[in-house]
This record gives structure tokens, sequence and C-alpha cells, in this order.
């Protein structure tokens, strides 16, 4: 086993939740809705992101003293991971 640091251990730890978080998530709401489309599983995803997003934003506004549009510009900057993914999804392939 190679060496690691505390911020590896965290990372790694950190990316196990979120993809068998993910998976699990995707898996069950097929099963609770086998006729579904993958573009209706997008759909369902994307308002649980934006509701999330909007709750990270109100958090800002309220310790940061930036307006709703600020917060919610500065979650579109700093959560659009779409580049990085194709990246690695295309090196998979």
């Amino acid at each position: 086993m190679t060496r690691r640091n505390a911020t590896q251990d965290f990372m790694a730890h950190n990316q196990a939740m979120m993809h068998t978080y993910c998976y699990q998530l995707a898996a069950t709401w097929f099963e609770l809705h086998p006729e579904a489309t993958a573009s209706e599983l997008v759909a369902f995803l994307k308002d649980r992101a934006h509701k999330a997003q909007t709750a990270a934003a109100e958090v800002y506004v309220a310790r940061e003293g930036m307006t709703m549009s600020e917060a919610m510009e500065f979650q579109a900057r700093h959560n659009d991971y779409r580049d990085l993914m194709r990246g690695e999804l295309s090196s998979h392939n």
C-alpha cells in the first residue's frame, strides 16, 4: 500500500461516499420508476442539485453578505464539473 497523507485519506473516503451515494440513488430511482428513461433520471438529479445549490447559496447570503443572485452565480461557477467529468469518462472508454 502506498503512503498517504490525511488529505488523500479524506479524499478517498469522500470519493467512496459520493460515488456510492450517487449510484445507489440512481439505482433506487430506477427501481421505483422502471419505465423511466435516462433523461428523466437526469432531470430528477438536476432538480435535486438545483435545490441543494439554492440551500448552499442561502448560507452564503447569511454568512458572507452576498445577494442571492451573487451566491447562485458563485455556486454555478464553482460547482461545474462537466469538463472534468468528460475528461475522466472519456479516458475510461
